[in-house]
C-alpha cells in the first residue's frame, strides 16, 4: 500500500517497524541467558521503553516492567498504548498493564524459555480474563499467503469470447 499523501509519518508495517526497535533495545540489556527489549506506543510515537536486567542481587527486572516505569516517571499517559516485547510477559507485568490501561501486547515469536513455561501460562491466563490480547509477531512471512491465488492465469479467459457457454 503507498504511503498516504501528505502523511510524512507514515509507517508500512507498524507492527515490524516497532518489533525492530524493541530488538535494538534488547542489545543493551544485562540478562545474561535471555536478553528482552520492550516499548510502549500510542499514536505512532515511543513513549517508554525498557530492557530486561538482572541485578547482582539476582533479582530479574522484566523489561515490560521497566517500559511501563519509565512512563510513570516521565507521568506519561499510557491508556490506549500497545507493547511490543521481545519476551513473553511475565504475570505481574501483564496485570501492571491492565491497571496503566493498556490492551494490547504484541510479543517477538520464538521458542520460549522452558524455565519460565509455568509463569508464562499464568501471564496468558490473566490476560484472558483481562481481555488483553497478546499477540506473536512471526520473523518470516508464511510463503503461502504472499502469492494470491486467485490471480487469472492463461487458463482463465481474456474476454467475453472465450467463454463456453455450452
Amino acid at each position: 500500500m503507498p504511503a498516504p499523501k501528505g502523511d510524512p509519518c507514515y509507517i508500512k508495517n507498524k507492527d515490524r517497524y516497532f518489533m525492530s526497535i524493541a530488538t535494538a533495545i534488547a542489545r543493551g540489556s544485562t540478562h545474561p541467558i535471555v536478553p528482552g527489549g520492550c516499548v510502549l506506543i500510542r499514536d505512532r510515537e515511543v513513549i517508554g521503553d525498557g530492557r530486561s536486567v538482572l541485578a547482582q542481587s539476582k533479582v530479574e527486572i522484566d523489561c515490560i516492567t521497566y517500559a511501563i516505569a519509565t512512563c510513570a516517571k516521565r507521568g506519561t499517559p499510557t491508556t490506549g498504548a500497545v507493547i511490543y516485547s521481545t519476551r513473553y510477559p511475565f504475570s505481574a507485568s501483564v496485570f501492571q498493564a491492565y491497571l496503566m490501561g493498556i490492551r494490547r501486547f504484541v510479543v517477538a515469536a520464538h521458542e520460549w524459555e522452558p524455565y519460565y513455561k509455568d509463569e508464562f501460562r499464568r501471564a496468558a491466563r490473566l490476560a484472558r480474563e483481562l481481555s488483553i490480547a497478546i499477540e506473536p509477531l512471526f520473523d518470516d512471512v508464511d510463503q503461502r499467503f504472499t502469492k494470491n491465488p486467485h490471480e487469472l492465469d492463461e487458463f482463465d479467459p481474456q474476454d467475453k469470447t472465450d467463454l463456453d457457454n455450452d
